[in-house]
């Protein structure tokens, strides 16, 4: 073998170590470990006044954040679930043993608002698509979202109803989101 053909080789091998090395650590960084995941969760309610007093148990496996407890009011356990829902990494959020003082009712439509919500923030802060969380606004009602507001274009107005479609127990979506002028 040449000198040439010998550093062409090494070059060649060297390039693809590079990419192997490049590519093993985009998928460690995908990865957010469900430890991590309720470490953050924690600190955010913590931060938050509306949850930092709940008795809200936080508990993550395989990205599926599981919240349990007892709460004053629906608002309080929306709060929960939104905070929940726009951590990075969390793949769903299960409250349905999140239990609301005084209430025998379910809570499946506000939930499902709360998770919405929390999605749309996830997506400004972690996600590659657009999205204006502060123009769209989200109702549920019998599992369907109700997204209305405006947005700046076509591709913010998809990606809401994409990212409501997204999460479970929703039904259908409604969007009567307009563009601005």
């Amino acid at each position: 073998m040449t000198k040439k053909n010998f550093s062409m080789l090494a070059s060649m091998l060297l390039l693809v170590f590079s990419s192997l090395q490049v590519f093993a650590e985009s998928k460690v960084a995908m990865v957010v470990d469900d430890s991590v995941i309720t470490t953050k969760i924690k600190a955010k309610m913590l931060a938050d006044k509306a949850v930092s007093s709940l008795d809200v148990k936080v508990e993550t496996k395989n990205g599926i954040v599981n919240l349990s407890g007892n709460v004053k009011s629906e608002t309080e356990a929306n709060a929960a679930i939104e905070i929940a829902a726009s951590t990075e990494g969390v793949v769903d959020v299960d409250a349905s043993k999140l239990k609301v003082q005084a209430s025998n009712q379910p809570l499946t439509d506000s939930f499902i608002t709360a998770k919405v919500k929390g999605v749309f923030l996830r997506e400004k802060v972690f996600g590659d698509k657009p999205i204006d969380v502060t123009g769209i606004h989200v109702e549920t009602k019998d599992g369907i979202v109700y997204l209305s507001g405006t947005a700046d274009n076509n591709d913010q107005i998809e990606n809401a109803k994409r990212l409501a479609r997204s999460i479970k127990g929703v039904k259908g979506v409604d969007s009567k989101i307009s563009l601005r002028n």
